[in-house]
């Protein structure tokens, strides 16, 4: 059944113009039909002349060795062998300027909240709910990374494909910078973790008794730890790596069982672990209460004492700054 016109229902129902149904000249009306269809014809043939629906014919692909010459008085509606229009220069400068501004520096992602800010260290609390990502953002310094409970997440590198990672709680990564990336919290869990920037150039790296970098194990330190009577160590105290400037452990106190440095000389960031529950006491002063994923800046030289204050089992990384004996707190931390 052919669809009537919008008239000619009208017409035939009665129902369109009140009193005295008026005459309807079908052989106008078809001819007035004719001539819409028509011009509406020519139109849609003018524009497939002119390029516009660009990719439905294509040109010859240009001589071997031409691909990247722009042709000489080339039309910017004509389509390329690929079936789009070639991008003037300009188009593809701020293309690529807009890709750019995409990239935020690390301080500016607002994933990355900052807790720690002096001339040795610049400290981040990550977190990144599930099914959310970080903006693209940059990372210029070497950095340590220690992860606040098991996630998956997808880390997307520019220039190289996306890397699943699956991060063990308290984790510890390390990284000499220089690149930029996204972390996607993809698996339905919250991602988290402490990012511990490193103002200075690191040298060298090296494991110690935790495989934190490609290469052996160096775990010499070990041994002089086993030396130590029950009384001068801790529940546990586990060299993990070190570089130039650095050096990390991961410390476990429990009741009666305290971390104790009479005179510190460096200074060292405390990172608490997930389930940690410590009271923090410099020079003989209560300083801080810290739970998982908290922060505080051990200054040289001033006495410390950290203890358990549950009772149970509480772990901590501690970060040493080597060299920085007699530069006090670095001017005054930001905390």
């Amino acid at each position: 059944m052919r669809p009537a016109s919008y008239l000619s229902c009208a017409v035939l129902l009665g129902i369109a113009f009140p009193g005295e149904i008026p005459r309807l000249d079908a052989g106008r009306y078809f001819s007035v039909k004719a001539s819409i269809l028509a011009a509406a014809m020519d139109e849609g043939t003018s524009a497939m002349n002119s390029g516009a629906l660009a990719g439905a014919t294509q040109s010859p692909a240009p001589p071997q060795g031409s691909a990247r010459q722009k042709p000489t008085g080339q039309s910017m509606s004509s389509p390329d062998p690929s079936g789009q229009n070639p991008a003037p220069p300009d188009a593809l400068a701020a293309e690529e300027s807009a890709v750019a501004k995409q990239v935020v520096p690390l301080a500016e992602e607002p994933h990355h909240q900052v807790v720690l800010l002096n001339d040795f260290v610049h400290v981040y609390s990550v977190s990144v709910p599930p099914l959310d990502a970080t903006l693209m953002h940059k990372h210029d310094l070497p950095y340590l990374a220690v992860s606040l409970g098991a996630t998956n997440v997808e880390n997307d590198v520019t220039g190289k494909p996306g890397v699943r990672l699956t991060l063990q709680d308290g984790q510890v990564i390390y990284s000499a910078g220089g690149f930029v990336h996204a972390v996607h919290a993809d698996a339905g869990v919250v991602f988290r973790n402490v990012t511990i920037e490193l103002a200075k150039p690191q040298g060298t790296a090296r494991n110690l008794c935790k495989q934190i970098v490609a290469g052996a194990l160096n775990c010499a330190q070990e041994t002089a730890k086993e030396k130590k009577s029950a009384a001068d160590a801790g529940d546990d105290d586990v060299p993990y790596f070190e570089t130039d400037e650095i050096r990390v452990d991961v410390i476990k106190v429990s009741s009666g069982r305290d971390y104790v440095e009479e005179t510190p000389k460096e200074n060292a960031v405390l990172v608490t672990l997930t389930n940690a529950n410590l009271d923090v006491n410099l020079s003989g002063v209560h300083s801080s209460f810290l739970h998982d994923g908290d922060v505080v800046w051990l200054p040289a030289g001033s006495h410390r004492r950290v203890v358990d204050f549950l009772g149970t089992h509480s772990s901590f990384l501690l970060v040493s700054l080597k060299d920085s004996a007699g530069q006090g707190s670095a001017g005054g931390a930001k905390q």
